[in-house]
């Protein structure tokens, strides 16, 4: 039983480690100042939102995320 017992504990272990939060890898976008109508400029800086999506750049991250009221985060500058 208590050979058992060890599996199992290790099994657990070896899953939470595996199990990390990746939200923390991930980067808030700086959206201070910005409004819901705010016109966002035209430069060509692509970043990856947690939603999967390529948002042209930050701004345009940060004005969907003003509109659906979701907790878009950054995962990686570029394309998804």
């Amino acid at each position: 039983m208590t050979g058992t017992a060890v599996v199992l504990m290790s099994l657990v272990l070896i899953l939470s480690v595996g199990a990390e939060d990746k939200s923390r890898l991930y980067r808030r976008p700086a959206c201070g100042g910005l409004s819901i109508n705010q016109a966002c400029p035209l430069n060509f800086s692509p970043v990856c939102g947690n939603d999967g999506i390529t948002y042209v750049n930050e701004c345009t991250l940060c004005v969907q995320r003003m509109h659906t009221n979701g907790d878009i985060l950054i995962v990686k500058e570029g394309r998804c």
